[in-house]
């Protein structure tokens, strides 16, 4: 904690010396058309367009068509006030939401003082054909959320479901959903329009609390050609600002589990699970010079303690010391193949390293066969995290906004969870992660006609899964060898013992991996005449360092293959079979990406919008720093350097020729904006994730994964020497 605030104070301080501004990334835009009485079109007539929270203006004047369109909007809420000589004022309140524009009818009157209308965000979108929605800071702040996480809102909009239990993207609580059937990560996550992922599964880096969130848009399918990268949805979230009045909030949510009924799975004659969360926090918005500069933050911290209740089997205290005679299990004489008589295993034929692996085993605690053992250990997970955000207003021609996002979390499992790990407590995972994005966005307006939105970005991710225990060599205590001299590694062979829980460290613990993205986006926005014309770049570097030290304590399994009693083989320390991995892989991927687009959306009439684009992608193969991975080459059945014998260095050719095409209708029947019908079609590249790419480290001489199993006058296999 007293880290946490030293950073949170510290970067409040340093956002306040740089300066600040709006947020104009993620834009919509107003248009219209200005008509008289009899409903001929007025020409000439100035519109002005102000933002009520902070007083920004923007002035326009109809075309000779008596058309308007306003560019670059940045989502709130706005009066626009139409002025023409001869007419009446005319005042229209209107809210402009994420990516969305409105099109109105400015209908101008004669006689009186002043004509005031209200217009509601547009419950059909009649100006595009992108499929997808809207949720606004009404349904963020008002729908209940478990845990808050505003992205499950998502799940709300047609085409959109949860991601397959147990997939990569959505373990532990995780975010993750699949759109319109795409894989889970096959979504771009954008904040603020910068990019806010983490490459590794291409999931997202940071959540803010809902407090902070204005709205957030999910398009799903047949959008411009301004998006990209990914080929599912693109999830456009944008952060609230201050405004020229001071707003805060205060909260904590509490929740105890003695209220709560009962698991139905787990067992009556034990203690319910215990379950605790807190989940407090608050926000700050407001002037730092009124009408200029504003500012918002928000932070938020998590505290969550919950049982996880699993059943098992365990030996008996009986069976530990090779006394199977008050068990189902039958003794044999390794020698003679005969059963033992008895049913006790004779105290010289038991191996210590074995015999020290069973009593690592607890003591049942029920007395029922095959799942004589409960356990109810907590998961706990404390996190911190913050946002601050600054607007600021150079002239009406220039704004400038700043936002940093820090997000720190520390889970404990109990469990490692995987198929064939642990039941028991002692042999859990320590996951701790850290995310930052951070983003500085100008717009500049040379003419009421053309704009330019700049954003420098950069996201960091940093995760990683510890053993339980981590650098206490538990295999040293009971004269087990192990695999790695690295400290890291340490801990105690997984060893499964069929018919009973497995014991000992997961094998794919420990890894630890940060990912850097730096990315520099820019689009220029051109009105002219009927044409909404965009053009812009995104480019961005990748790097990513990391070690997965996976399998570094190896394995023992005792199948009851030699003896027909797996318990037995362990007492005698006698595996059917062994493994594991020396390594020596550090992971130093590199990537880069360079993509470009134009698009034009082409108001045809009153009721037809046609959209038409074209967008570049190259987003490179992630290759290693000093190349130093290997892949197979079937040719010469040997293995080959990456960038070596004609092999790319990211293992796999990359595209140069990946040109996207879009082309889209929308068509309002009567102008009426009440029945849209949409047709469109367009080629969509997908980014893949990191993962795959981690796959060139797992070849020798820098990772070699071996198997051993007993072969009759050849191998002999035994914990005195499991790794032969």
């Amino acid at each position: 904690m007293p880290g946490y605030w030293k950073r949170f104070g510290l970067v409040i301080a340093l956002i306040f010396l740089v300066g600040t501004a709006r947020a104009q990334t993620v834009v919509g835009a107003v248009s219209g058309v200005i008509r008289d009485p009899s409903g001929a079109r007025v020409p000439a007539t100035m519109l002005t367009l102000t933002r009520l929270e902070t007083g920004a203006q923007r002035i326009v004047t109809s075309d000779a068509r008596g058309e308007f369109t306003i560019a670059a909007v940045a989502p709130g809420e706005y009066r626009l006030q139409a002025e023409h000589q001869g007419f009446l004022r005319y005042v229209q309140l209107l809210v402009v939401e994420v990516d969305q524009q409105q099109d109105l009818r400015v209908d101008l009157a004669v006689g009186g003082d002043t004509v005031t209308v209200e217009v509601a965000a547009l419950l059909v979108r009649a100006e595009s054909p992108a499929m997808g929605g809207v949720i606004d800071n009404r349904q963020i702040l008002g729908l209940p959320l478990d845990g808050r996480d505003f992205y499950q809102l998502s799940l709300l909009l047609p085409g959109i479901a949860p991601a397959a239990e147990g997939s990569a993207g959505s373990v532990r609580g995780a975010f993750s959903i699949s759109v319109n059937g795409a894989g889970e990560d096959a979504n771009n996550f954008l904040l603020d329009g910068a990019y806010n992922g983490d490459p590794k599964l291409n999931g997202v880096s940071v959540t803010p609390p809902v407090d902070a969130i204005r709205e957030f848009e999910v398009a799903t399918s047949t959008y411009d050609a301004s998006f990209g990268r990914n080929a599912g949805g693109q999830v456009n979230v944008v952060t609230r600002s201050g405004s020229n009045q001071f707003h805060g909030t205060a909260y904590e949510f509490f929740s105890d589990g003695a209220l709560d009924g009962n698991n139905f799975f787990a067992p009556s004659d034990r203690p319910a699970p215990s379950y605790r969360r807190n989940q407090f926090g608050g926000t700050l918005g407001g002037p730092v010079v009124r009408d200029r500069t504003f500012f918002f933050v928000d932070t938020q911290g998590t505290r969550t303690a919950a049982g996880q209740t699993l059943i098992t089997n365990v030996p008996t205290l009986a069976e530990r010391g090779g006394d199977f005679s008050q068990s189902g299990l039958t003794a044999v004489d390794p020698v003679s193949g005969q059963p033992i008589p008895g049913n006790r295993i004779p105290s010289y034929y038991l191996d210590p390293a074995g015999a020290g692996l069973a009593a690592r085993y607890p003591l049942p605690n029920r007395n029922v066969a095959g799942a004589n053992f409960v356990s109810s250990p907590s998961l706990t997970d404390g996190g911190n995290q913050f946002d601050l955000r600054l607007d600021q207003s150079f002239r009406q021609s220039d704004n400038l906004f700043a936002r940093y996002s820090f997000m720190d979390d520390n889970l404990f499992d109990p469990f490692a969870g995987e198929a064939g790990d642990a039941s028991v407590p002692g042999y859990g995972i320590q996951i701790p992660s850290r995310a930052q994005n951070a983003v500085l966005g100008e717009t500049h307006i040379f003419t009421p006609a053309v704009l330019n939105e700049l954003r420098l970005a950069f996201n960091r991710v940093s995760n990683g899964d510890y053993q339980q225990g981590q650098g206490v060599s538990i295999n040293r205590q009971l004269g087990l060898p192990e695999l790695s001299t690295n400290a890291r590694d340490w801990g105690l062979t997984l060893t499964s013992v069929n018919g009973f829980s497995a014991i000992g460290n997961d094998p794919t613990t420990p890894e630890h991996g940060t990912t850097n993205t730096w990315q520099i986006a820019d689009t220029a926005t051109w009105v002219r005449g009927a044409h909404l014309l965009k053009f812009g770049a995104d480019l961005r570097l990748l790097q990513q360092n990391a070690y997965r030290d996976i399998e570094s304590r190896g394995f023992f399994n005792f199948t009851g293959l030699l003896l027909g009693n797996p318990l037995e083989e362990l007492l005698l320390g006698a595996p059917t079979e062994t493994g594991g991995a020396t390594e020596n892989n550090p992971q130093h991927l590199r990537g880069r990406g360079y993509n470009f687009f134009v698009n034009d959306t082409w108001r045809l009439r009153r009721d037809l919008v046609l959209t038409l684009g074209l967008r570049y992608e190259y987003n490179s193969p992630a290759v290693d720093a000093a190349n130093r991975a290997n892949v197979y080459d079937a040719a010469t059945g040997s293995l080959v350097q990456l960038g070596q014998a004609g092999f790319p260095r990211g293992g796999y050719d990359p595209q140069y020729h990946n040109f996207a095409p879009r082309l889209g209708l929308a068509w309002s029947p009567g102008g009426r904006d009440t029945t849209v019908i949409r047709a469109a079609y367009g080629i969509h590249y997908d980014q893949s994730s990191l993962a795959p790419g981690e796959g060139l480290y797992f070849s020798a001489p820098y990772y070699n994964f071996n198997v051993y199993y007993p072969v009759q006058g050849l191998v002999n296999l035994s914990l005195t020497n499991p790794f032969p």
